[in-house]
């Protein structure tokens, strides 16, 4: 952990001066009972901006993460994307921009590659129920539609000759991908990926950070849950370190690495086990 922590070069920028505020959150506070899962956490995330979220487990990222994505309702505190709260739902938050993949990867098994990000499409099409079951036209129009964004998506992320695979069968770093192409199915303007590299070896791991470039590059912001840290310092303009619920240094891949603390919290681990990062 030391080691890989000091050798690891300056974080990736996406270009420069910071674009607009994409998503805000001030003062975010989570409590489950006597339990204070996220304490009083500022955090914010600009356009072009790829941002990475750290700390040993138990810390509260997958905690954090639910309470920017709807998945929680925050004790206390606000959350918004460009300027406006949305409310603790997330199919609302889905439909104004902002699409995540799930540390424990979440895919429906026996259906095919192609009909996973194709359910990702539904929250962008408006067919009502009786036009649906009656296979109307303009059921069998955005149909045709999905199926060709689907594909589309598909062959970004190198799944291309993989469409009709069930999802079940399929190798685990090709499942993590299928889950990406699932998430920019909705039309994302920010994209929250939970541990995108876990259980990866070393050249999925390298595929995978190129993937997160590439959608960086199509005006995405981006952030990142990861405990990789070499992979988080590579890829990031800035990096949240988290600690029992509270932010521990919030700055560059550069400051973030070498500040003694966030050495001190890894090698030390965390006393509080908080299950959603288990």
């Amino acid at each position: 952990m030391n080691t890989a922590m000091q050798d690891a070069p300056a974080g990736r920028q996406g270009g420069g001066k910071l674009g607009a505020m994409v998503l805000e959150a001030r003062g975010v506070v989570m409590r489950f009972g006597g339990l204070v899962a996220v304490n009083n956490v500022d955090f914010d995330v600009h356009e072009g901006e790829i941002v990475g979220l750290i700390g040993p487990n138990g810390a509260g990222k997958t905690t954090f993460f639910n309470c920017l994505t709807g998945m929680y309702k925050p004790t206390s505190g606000t959350v918004t994307f460009y300027g406006q709260t949305l409310p603790p739902k997330p199919r609302a938050v889905v439909k104004a921009g902002m699409a995540r993949t799930f540390q424990n990867i979440r895919l429906f098994g026996n259906m095919t590659a192609l009909e996973n990000v194709m359910v990702g499409r539904y929250c962008r099409t408006s067919s009502a129920a009786l036009t649906s079951i009656l296979h109307g036209p303009k059921y069998r129009r955005e149909e045709a539609e999905s199926r060709a964004r689907a594909l589309e998506l598909l062959k970004f992320v190198g799944l291309g000759k993989s469409a009709e695979l069930l999802a079940r069968n399929m190798p685990y770093g090709d499942q993590r991908r299928l889950e990406i192409a699932r998430a920019l199915a909705t039309d994302p303007k920010l994209i929250l990926l939970d541990e995108p590299t876990a259980g990866m070896n070393p050249q999925e791991t390298a595929q995978a950070m190129d993937l997160i470039f590439r959608i960086r590059d199509l005006g995405l912001a981006v952030v990142v849950i990861e405990h990789d840290m070499r992979f988080i310092f590579q890829l990031c303009d800035r990096v949240l370190c988290l600690v029992r619920g509270e932010a521990l240094i919030w700055g560059t891949p550069g400051e973030v690495q070498s500040d003694p603390r966030v050495i001190e919290a890894y090698i030390g681990g965390s006393e509080l086990e908080d299950e959603e990062d288990a």
